[in-house]
């Protein structure tokens, strides 16, 4: 009898038990990233003359920013994409503080980050006309 009785309480005790982790409720908290948002209002100029600001100062080579866009935020930077007409496709991570690192498109696979995504071609542009 007291075996069974034990065997009941363990029963019991596992049956309180939940299959895989509990749930838990997430809050994400996105950080003002106002270098990014300054670049977002700026003219495809401006914009990509700042790109290649970030490019040069980082110690790469950048003829000219062909086009620019901005992809997506990762953890608490903003990624924007620039293709340059010399050197390719870049990935530009800027930090809300200003801070700013540059990766080649190519790399960020093996270091684990996101990919770049395609930039699309400029509006009124025309290949033959560069």
């Amino acid at each position: 009898m007291k075996a069974f009785a034990a065997a009941a309480a363990l029963g019991l005790m596992l049956a309180g038990c939940e299959d895989g982790a509990p749930e838990r409720n997430v809050t994400s908290i996105e950080i003002a990233n106002p270098h990014s948002e300054q670049l977002k209002g700026m003219s495809e100029l401006y914009r990509n003359l700042g790109l290649r600001r970030a490019l040069i100062d980082a110690g790469q080579r950048c003829k000219n920013v062909e086009r620019a866009a901005y992809q997506e935020q990762y953890k608490s930077m903003a990624i924007w994409t620039a293709h340059c007409v010399d050197s390719g496709d870049w990935a530009i991570f800027i930090a809300p503080s200003g801070d700013v690192q540059v990766r080649r498109c190519g790399n960020l696979a093996q270091l684990g980050l996101p990919q770049c995504r395609p930039i699309p071609e400029a509006k009124g542009r025309d290949k033959a006309a560069r």
